[in-house]
């Protein structure tokens, strides 16, 4: 009926034509389809980064190998042996330390102390790689607290000497150090350290352990009635609690990882120190695992109290012993403590000893009792001294198994902290002058990423009568130690992992490399990460148990789309073997697990034995050769492509992290590379991958590749057994691997598909890009190929508008045009280059919420979830799967029509709309946070991505209930590390793409040429009256005077005249080493066209602007179209 009325409308004004047009608007969706975009996009893959041709050369070079590759018990036991091999030298050093510093202090060898660290002179250091810092190779230097004695007998010196001797004989070794009992610690190499801030050795977790190796179960009881708010003279206007919190934290940081904890604060009555909280609520009623993450979470609690009330001991002391009354965790001694301050006398005095005798008895008196008076206040010592001695009144005799304690009078609070920290010297009393103590991982405060500590107590004096005069100490990276299992990989889904006895995963591909941590692991349970029953049963306790075995099952795993915080993960089943062994002299075990295949065959690359490959290396400041030239101010190399590795690449991955290359390694990489020399570093399969590859230089310096080179910024390839390709040629950083990044990851979870990435800034300065990659595959003759290695390619986001206009040129000015990915992240939006919006993981529901929530109430939009056990946190993100072309309307303050559809043979899908219609972001709408990842606030409306906290309690370090039905989230990957810029190595280079930006008069052409912008706006934000093209360093994002944020502005670049767009050319054929080729024809990339005037059903054109009438018409027309 309503088209009737409009009908008469549009004939009563005259304007048949123009409703006839506006009435079928909607229509003409049907005449655009997604396969123009997919042909567009297959010659881009094609021409400009040469995927079919390589895929080609894979497919003429793989044979089927039919023996063994893999044999899972000899890895197991190879990684074993060389984790046992680097730790015996540790060890070894440890063993020279304590003898040094033994003999030292038997034979009267003291000497003065060192330089304090913090006054070492900056002229003295100098960068060493080892180290991630400067440092003094030639001297040690010393740290020393506050409370250290005066008259302390040092032996610095020959501490100095013997860790120098060390490193020499131990090049990979890192900090060693003596912590001695007299409060004072030499460390070397010397470092610089900015301030003199008060550091004693007795405090640290390492000395602790060493010193008192059983275990503990500590209770500490603090008062905070009334009067420990009371300002303590000479503090600086800090309370008696004040400085009792800083010396809980003190006791706190004490703790191993074999210890177990909690607080009890009182006043006249026993108070809560875990509230309500889900996660730390458990430490009001039993004892918590140490770990870093539960004493920050501790030390924040105490931090928390304030100071109130009364003083009533006997409730505090009985809450102790019912926190001490845990199940063990094992068959093994641990040394049960209560720790109990108070600064004032209790008013239920005579109800104390009674009330502790009766919880002693529960633990046959052998829990000891540390009691502690602080301040003047308490007169009479009598009972405190009497609950640490466990002296109950007449009639009662302490069984001789018993535990006498100490009591201490602290008249000075502001000796609080060294006083109570020494409460382990109370326990140090087992000598052992052979033992050693290995920490779990923790987080190095100086960069080195995961360290642990091999430790040795140090005793002297005669025999009869050993004291403890301190602990010596070497820092080990993970990497050093374990970097074999961290970088294994043969192929997909094939990994080692490391568990401790606890069952604890300390090593999984699902958790962050050790070289990217910046906090301390939270160890979590094995079987959060490998969650199969078969694992369970079949290995977990096995493993546990110390023992070696095998089995063989269909096992889970979780594969990144990409980024897995943002994109979320899915779940693959792989028929998997695993094998495992324990490490000898550690309390670790190591795990491998490979593909099961029955038929035991393995596709591989045919031998290339041609020695015509002359590969470049990436380390230009080593070896470099061909056209250089300056790519955003980096060196690089025009013509030729550069040749990195990832770890896994490495025979000993180790050494390739922490080893500094030089020329004599490079010339032994590229004898063996190009030649016949021997190999030491490599694995078996490196050298094909880069012989094949090396074809790549002829196909991406070819013509048809250069069309694409004002918009093409990298071109890369990177193999399944870590080699990796990239043009122009530059230099990465050493721990750049390819496999572990986006690019690489999303390509793996679409085999064979085009991946496109959501818009990032490109860490070398090209600023917002988008990636291109696509799987290669090596297979003969199987149903589900191989991935053998990836390409991709990086692009201006110029260009892909530009690429869209030309496809769609209604999508200048009559649609919305729009590409997002199956996770709902745009990966082109016409405001990512016309506004200057940052691109970056911008999600459907922030930008164009009216569609999401379409989407979802349709059901082609599902929440997924993923959890990050290590940092208690859910990912929420969301999963659009829609398989055919879907109309739909966008509801908003009118209908608008779109239609969405599938890319057939890619990762995203493309949505038209009108321009103009519900194109403003609503947060009522859909609930996003503009700044990334925001914290969940609905259930079931539409929300952008999110997170949640895991339900998890740091007493067992475990997550309960809902939290251990998600999948898992793969670790985050680490930013990109950009190797510094060198302004003297690229002075009178040319840029690697020879252009200026001045002579652009299109915004589409400009927008897709690297390195310029389209200038539309001024410094203030007000709308130039004529737009031009600029380079990036002016006008970043359209606005005056905003720079590229990469940083490559202060470059020194020589440009010269732009190369314009070229006409399309054949792709030639290109003859390699190993096969003739025949690329198909490319697309050119042509400059930006008029848009073409809206023809109607009736032929005539339109192209002037609409009088006011006929805008209210049209207005009409919208509304009621639908």
């Amino acid at each position: 009926m309503w088209r009737s009325y409009l009908i008469i409308v549009c004939s009563l004004l005259g304007l048949q034509l123009l409703c006839s047009t506006q009435v079928t608007l909607g229509q003409t969706f049907s005449t655009i389809s997604s396969s123009q975009m997919q042909q567009r996009l297959r010659t881009f893959s094609t021409s400009a980064l040469s995927v079919q041709a390589m895929q080609e050369l894979y497919n003429n070079n793989a044979e089927l190998s039919t023996s063994p590759a893999l044999n899972g018990a000899t890895i197991a036991n190879n990684l074993a042996t060389q984790v046992a091999s680097r730790l015996t030298s540790r060890l070894s050093i440890v063993t020279s330390l304590r003898s040094r510093a033994r003999d030292a202090y038997n034979g009267g060898q003291t000497s003065s102390t060192l330089t304090e660290c913090c006054r070492l002179s900056r002229n003295s250091v100098s960068f060493d790689a080892r180290f991630n810092q400067t440092v003094n190779l030639d001297n040690g230097c010393d740290r020393i607290s506050a409370s250290a004695s005066s008259s302390r007998s040092t032996i610095s010196s020959t501490i100095t000497a013997e860790a120098k001797a060390q490193l020499n004989r131990v090049p990979e070794a890192r900090f060693q150090y003596f912590g001695s009992e007299e409060g004072y610690a030499t460390l070397y190499p010397g470092i610089n350290i900015t301030d003199c801030s008060d550091y004693d050795p007795r405090f640290r977790p390492w000395y602790v352990a060493s010193a008192v190796p059983t275990p503990k179960d500590l209770v500490i009881v603090v008062d905070v009635s009334g009067s420990m708010g009371d300002i303590v003279p000479n503090s600086g206007g800090q309370s008696r609690l004040d400085l009792a919190k800083v010396a809980v934290a003190s006791i706190l940081n004490t703790l191993s990882d074999r210890d177990r904890v909690t607080v009890v604060p009182f006043s006249g009555s026993v108070g809560s120190i875990g509230g309500s909280s889900s996660e730390a609520g458990c430490f009001d009623s039993e004892l918590g695992l140490v770990s870093p993450y539960s004493v920050r979470l501790l030390t924040r609690l105490v931090n928390g109290l304030n100071a109130n009330g009364g003083t009533r001991y006997a409730a505090a002391i009985e809450a102790a012993y019912e926190r001490l009354d845990v199940p063990e965790l094992r068959p093994e001694r641990r040394e049960k403590v209560i720790i109990f301050l108070t600064d004032g006398a209790p008013s239920d005095g005579f109800q104390v000893l009674p009330a502790q005798r009766i919880a002693a008895a529960k633990f046959q008196y052998t829990v000891t009792v540390l009691t502690y008076a602080l301040g003047p206040s308490i007169s009479d010592p009598t009972l405190l001294s009497n609950m640490a001695a466990q002296r109950y009144g007449s009639g009662f005799s302490l069984p001789s198994s018993g535990a006498v304690g100490r009591y201490q009078q602290i008249a000075d609070f502001n000796n609080l902290r060294g006083s109570l920290s020494l409460y382990y010297s109370f326990f140090a009393t087992e000598v052992s002058t052979s033992s050693t103590t290995i920490t779990m991982p923790y987080y190095d405060a100086f960069g080195l990423g995961a360290i642990l500590t091999v430790a040795a107590p140090v005793y002297a004096g005669p025999t009869t009568n050993l004291r403890l005069a301190g602990v010596v100490g070497v820092d080990v990276t993970v990497s050093d130690l374990f970097g074999d299992i961290s970088y294994f990989s043969d192929a997909e889904h094939q990994y080692a992992f490391m568990i401790n006895n606890d069952g604890e995963a300390v090593l999984h591909p699902l958790l962050s490399l050790p070289v990217d941590l910046s906090t301390d692991p939270l160890f979590q349970d094995i079987t959060l990460l490998e969650p199969d029953a078969a694992f369970r049963s079949n290995v977990y306790m096995q493993m546990r148990n110390r023992t070696t075995g095998s089995a063989t099952f269909t096992a889970t795993r979780f594969q990144m789309i990409g980024n897995s915080q943002y994109e979320g993960t899915v779940r693959v089943s792989v028929m998997s073997s695993y094998y495992w062994q324990p490490i000898s002299g550690t309390e670790f075990i190591v795990g491998v697990v490979l593909n099961h295949d029955a038929s035991n065959e393995v596709d591989a690359l045919i031998n290339q034995a041609r020695s015509s490959v002359n590969t470049l290396y990436h380390r230009l400041d080593l070896n470099v050769r061909g056209q250089r030239c300056s790519q955003f101010g980096h060196l690089a190399v025009r013509d030729l492509s550069a040749v990195k590795f990832s770890p896994e690449a490495f025979l000993n991955p180790s050494q390739y992290l922490n080893v500094p290359e030089t020329s004599q390694t490079v010339s032994s990489y590229l004898s063996y590379l190009d030649g016949n020399g021997a190999n030491s570093y490599f694995k078996d399969t490196i050298r094909n991958s880069v012989r094949l590859t090396s074809a790549l230089d002829a196909l991406w310096n070819s013509p048809a590749a250069g069309l694409y080179s004002r918009s093409v910024v990298w071109r890369y390839i990177g193999s399944i057994d870590g080699m990796f390709r990239i043009i122009p040629g530059t230099q990465l950083p050493t721990a750049y691997d390819h496999l572990r990044r986006d690019w690489f990851t999303r390509a793996l979870s679409n085999p064979g598909d085009i991946t496109l990435s959501p818009p990032y800034l490109d860490a070398f300065g090209a600023g917002y890009v988008a990636t291109l990659s696509q799987s290669i595959h090596q297979s003969v003759n199987r149903s589900v190929p191989a991935v053998g290695a990836v390409m991709g390619v990086d692009f201006t986001m110029g260009f892909l508008g530009l690429t869209i206009e030309q496809v769609y040129p209604e999508c200048r000015n009559t649609y919305r045009c729009v590409i997002v990915d199956r996770s709902g992240y745009l990966v082109y939006h016409p405001d990512f280059v016309t506004t200057g919006q940052d691109p970056q993981w911008v999600h459907l529901g922030r930008k164009e919420p009216y569609l999401m929530r379409d989407l979802q109430g349709r059901g082609f939009a599902q929440r997924i979830n993923c959890a990050k056990y290590d940092v208690q946190t859910r990912y929420v993100s969301w999963r659009i799967s829609v398989t055919g072309r879907i109309t739909g309307t966008l509801t908003c303050s009118e209908s608008v029509p779109y239609v969405l559809e599938p890319i057939s043979g890619t990762n995203v899908y493309i949505a038209f709309m009108q321009s103009t219609g519900c194109s403003q972001p609503n947060n009522n709408v859909c609930q996003c946070n503009s700044n990334g990842l925001g914290r969940c606030t609905r259930s079931s409306l539409c929300e952008c991505p999110c997170t949640r906290d895991l339900d998890y309690s740091a007493c067992t370090n475990s997550f309960t209930g809902s939290s251990l039905v998600y999948d898992v989230c793969p670790a985050e990957i680490a930013g990109l590390p950009v190797i510094p810029r060198q302004p003297s190595s690229i002075v009178g280079l040319e840029g690697c793409f020879n252009g200026t930006c001045s002579g652009l008069t299109q915004s589409s052409d400009c927008r897709a040429t690297q390195g310029c912008a389209w200038c539309t706006r001024s410094a203030s934000g007000t709308e130039l009256s004529s737009s031009f093209c600029t380079t990036d360093c002016q006008c970043f994002g359209g606005r005056q005077g905003e720079k590229n944020p990469s940083g490559n502005c202060d470059a020194t670049v020589t440009p010269t005249t732009m190369v314009p767009a070229s006409t399309a050319v054949p792709m030639p054929s290109v003859t390699t080493n190993y096969a003739t080729v025949t690329p198909t024809t490319m697309v050119p990339a042509s400059t930006a066209v008029p848009m073409p005037s809206v023809t109607t059903n009736s032929g005539a054109s339109y192209g002037a602007a609409v009088p006011s009438l006929l805008a209210l018409v049209l207005l009409m027309v919208a509304t009621l179209h639908l």
